[in-house]
């Protein structure tokens, strides 16, 4: 199944590609967008597709519920609107589920069209990683020995056991999906899939990385427009998450750790409006760093902070 939100032309290109697919199964396109261009396009060019629109955006894991349950297969492939399949994909996914029975969840690897991967497994994250990430800190470490446990995402050599998977394309085996409740709709974008992950393993299952499946990603296609708000609502996301899994000291550590990596950031762009020409994009990022800070030290707002009821049954 897959998620779209205002891009008609990736979609297009997405829904090809599980049209080559032999086992692809049936196929669900759930619709966040306001325009109805991406409607259009799975109706006319892809008439065999189920079209779902919610009367307004419900957010990304709020519409992958959405999607699963009118799914009929007993493995479900989450997939953008910006990806597409490379041959043989769907395959190598379900054959990692047949290997591994307490495996909940599996992802492919990420590249580019060109074949540049894109590292999508990734620790859970704590304070000091969100710094490390968010301040851009990991980049000096990168060609020391320290560089594998500071860097944000990894490759991993083979396929295995990992934290999480990036969720711009994973499979997830619909008994432990249901299980779990799917992903918490607390979560409107950003951190759903490790939300999903974690409490999937605290029950018991794996989540794996399966490399002979790649998956190819365009990456922020729907959410280039508005580069700050997205880094916000990125940052309230990782709040519900650090209040549920870490409690009240992971999230105050987290607070300090936001304001940090963004002052830090802010005086490398108030640095470069001093001295770069022309000035303007650099104070309007130094203002929004400055917003972002402001929202971090406010505690970040309720509704977006606040703990949801785990929905692990029984």
């Amino acid at each position: 199944m897959v998620v779209s939100f205002e891009t008609p032309g990736l979609l297009d290109s997405c829904l090809r590609s599980i049209a080559a697919s032999p086992r692809a199964g049936n196929v669900v396109v759930v619709d966040n967008s306001t325009t109805s261009a991406c409607a259009d396009v799975a109706a006319d060019r892809h008439p065999s597709v189920t079209l779902i629109r919610p009367p307004a955006n419900v957010g990304y894991g709020a519409a992958a519920n959405i999607g699963v349950e009118a799914t009929t297969t007993d493995v479900v492939l989450i997939l953008n609107a910006d990806t597409w399949l490379a041959a043989g994909s769907v395959e190598a996914l379900l054959d990692s589920f047949d290997r591994h029975a307490d495996a909940a969840v599996v992802g492919p690897r990420l590249s580019t069209e060109s074949g540049v991967v894109q590292p999508s497994c990734a620790r859970f994250p704590t304070p000091a990683s969100v710094w490390l990430h968010q301040s851009g800190v990991w980049k000096l470490f990168r060609r020391t020995p320290l560089g594998p446990v500071t860097q944000p995402f990894f490759e991993p050599a083979g396929a295995g056991v990992v934290p999480w998977v990036l969720g711009a394309a994973l499979a997830v085996r619909r008994s432990a999906f249901e299980r779990v409740g799917g992903f918490d709709p607390a979560f409107f974008m950003y951190y759903e899939e490790v939300d999903l992950c974690r409490r999937l393993a605290a029950i018991g299952y794996t989540t794996r990385f399966a490399p002979t499946a790649n998956v190819h990603h365009v990456g922020g296609a729907s959410t280039a427009g508005d580069a700050a708000t997205m880094r916000r609502t990125m940052y309230r996301s990782l709040a519900t998450y650090t209040a549920r899994h870490g409690g009240r000291g992971q999230s105050l550590l987290l607070r300090v750790a936001v304001v940090a990596a963004e002052m830090m950031q802010m005086l490398r762009d108030v640095a470069l409006a001093i001295l770069r020409r022309p000035r303007r994009p650099h104070l309007a990022a130094a203002r929004n760093r400055w917003s972002t800070v402001g929202d971090a030290l406010r505690g970040w707002p309720a509704a977006s902070a606040a703990v949801s009821v785990e929905r692990v049954a029984a």
